[in-house]
Parts: C-alpha cells; structure tokens; sequence
C-alpha cells in the first residue's frame, strides 16, 4: 500500500469514528521503549532517585536506633523487619500520587497524550506501560530496604524465628503487589482527574486509613482498597513481651496471605486499566 493509499485509509477510519491502526506494531515492549526515551532527561528520575534515597535513608537511621538500643529484647529480625514494612501502608500511596502526577504531567506536556492516539496506541496498553514504570520505582523503595535490614540485623546478631529467606522473601512479595495495587489506582486518578491535587489528598487519606486498620483490630478491610493490602496482608504477629517490650513473629504460612495479595493486586490494575480505558473512549 502507497503512502497516499495509508493516509487515505486513516482518514476513512477517522471520518468513521474508528480507532486509528497502530504504525509502530510491537506490543508492550515497543511502548515501554518509547515511554522510556519520553522520560529520558526528565524531572521523573530525580524524584524517584529522591524517593528510594528518602526511604532508604529513614530505615537506615530505625534500625541504627534499633541496633544501639540497650534492651537486647528489641534486637530481634522481626521487629527491624516489620518495622520498615509498615512504612510501605503509608508511604506508598503518597509516593505513588507523587510520581504518577509527574506522568500525567509529561503525557499530557507537548501534546504526547494525542501523538500516542494518532500512532493508534491502545489506552490500555499505555497505562499498562506507565504501570510498570511507576510501580517498579516506588516497588524499590521499600523492596531495597526490605532486603538489606534482614541481612544487616542478622549480621548483628539479632535474634531470628525461622527462615532468613523468608524475612526477606515474603515481606517484599506482599510489599510489591501492594505497591503495585495503590500505584495503579493512583494513576488511574492522575490520567483521569485533570487536578493532579485530588489525588494526592487522596493518596494521604488511604495512607493514613490503611496504616490504622492495623492498631484499630481490622486489618480484613484493607482488601477493600488498595493502601490497605499491607496491613490486610501483614505477614508479622505482634504482641508484647513480658517485659512489657514489642514482641513480632512471622506468621506460620504466610503465603496464602502472598497470593491473596497478588490476586487483589491484579484485580485493581484491572480496575484501573478499565477506568482509564472508559475515560478514553469518552474523548
């Protein structure tokens, strides 16, 4: 087919109401490519190097006030572990808001959100791409913490209840799926809501909610929303010691609570992605 004969076909599709035919096939992985290059030398990089060096930087100052603690009852892999993991309930959703506005910003700068439309790119596919970039990057954040702090307290001598694999494993599957939940939802609201401050105030307000379902004895709502996961999912069991100290364990089986996560995880990318798809359709 000619050139002339292509343009003539897109304008027909045009003229009809239908989707324009894609010009770069390749799937998600050319998408990716390109939502990359979009990104290269962008502002997005900073915040989230800024980001993972932020979280890092506070586990890092817990558990050295950890370490040097006097009490040894508090030297225990658990509690340094639990400690960082129910920073990902608060945290996640805020960071999420953050760095998704920061897409919407640059999708919609320079006009990218059409140039993406006119080369026939699915809506889905598009918000699947920025999924993996925003969620593997607020992922690091916790996932680098929830790796090193095991290791380092074992190396200290901390006290360990089981498996040091599955410290380590277990928190940082649920933490991910977790992550990827809120940062789904979160930017489902960013590439549909044109103020970029709803969803940030609502990022804190589900922060803030889904860190109290836990010290409020109803962690089972958390499946119910998104920031919630991590504490419906928590893998730790707290209690106190007789000393009167915070004592945490590793749930016996904690991998049913692992799938669960991944299930509602996927169930509210599909939601989002839906949402997203619906807001397109409506143009």
């Amino acid at each position: 087919m000619s050139s002339v004969e292509s343009i003539s076909v897109r304008s027909e599709e045009f003229r009809l109401g239908k989707p324009p035919r894609s010009s770069h096939p390749g799937g998600l992985l050319t998408l990716l490519s390109m939502e990359l290059h979009k990104l290269k030398g962008s502002s997005f990089w900073w915040m989230a190097l800024g980001m993972i060096a932020l979280v890092s930087a506070w586990s890092g100052l817990a558990f050295i006030k950890r370490a040097e603690s006097a009490n040894p009852a508090t030297h225990a892999v658990a509690l340094a572990q639990g400690e960082i993991y129910q920073t990902v309930g608060l945290l996640a959703p805020i960071l999420a808001a953050l760095l998704t506005s920061r897409l919407a910003v640059l999708e919609s700068g320079e006009r990218m959100d059409l140039k993406w439309r006119s080369l026939g790119q699915d809506a889905t596919e598009r918000f699947l791409t920025k999924l993996i970039v925003a969620g593997c990057v607020i992922t690091l954040c916790f996932v680098i913490p929830l790796t090193w702090v095991p290791l380092a307290a074992s190396a200290q001598g901390f006290h360990l209840e089981g498996s040091l694999a599955e410290y380590i494993l277990v928190p940082a599957l649920i933490a991910c799926f977790s992550t990827m939940a809120v940062t789904a939802i979160q930017l489902a609201l960013s590439l549909t809501i044109d103020r970029q401050a709803i969803g940030l105030g609502l990022g804190v307000i589900a922060g803030l909610i889904g860190t109290g379902l836990g010290p409020m004895n109803m962690p089972g709502l958390g499946w119910l929303f998104p920031a919630g996961i991590s504490s419906a999912a928590s893998p730790f069991l707290s209690s106190a010691s007789p000393d009167g100290f915070a004592s945490m364990t590793l749930v016996a089986n904690p991998w049913p609570k692992v799938l669960t996560s991944l299930l509602v995880c996927i169930i509210w990318s599909g939601i989002s992605a839906f949402i997203v798809k619906a807001k397109e359709l409506c143009r």
